[in-house]
């Protein structure tokens, strides 16, 4: 599963810190991802607030489907579950052709 985390650039905040806590869940579950890191500050954020609607606030995983899950509570228990995966509902696929086709 290729997934994003986005997260701020002020790592060096370690204690009580949301984007921390996340991290370390995926690292200690060795989960896979791709690191996309964001400015510090949440009013220097405008493409966080342009895939959320509005809101700047980090961590956040991206799935490949686009859908997103955005709380730090949630990242490190579904990671440390195995269960990261997104919950976007699924395409429906089309129903198979009828037997002997149309002319």
């Amino acid at each position: 599963m290729a997934v994003k985390f986005h997260r701020c650039s002020a790592m060096w905040v370690k204690i009580g810190h949301p984007c921390w806590k996340a991290q370390k869940a995926l690292d200690e579950a060795g989960v896979d991802y791709e690191l996309v890191l964001h400015s510090g500050l949440r009013f220097r954020r405008p493409e966080v607030a342009e895939m959320t609607g509005g809101a700047r606030a980090l961590p956040m995983i991206e799935f490949e489907d686009g859908s997103l899950l955005r709380e730090s509570a949630a990242i490190a228990e579904r990671a440390r579950a195995g269960t990261l995966i997104s919950t976007a509902p699924a395409a429906t696929p089309e129903p198979p052709p009828a037997p002997g086709g149309t002319l």
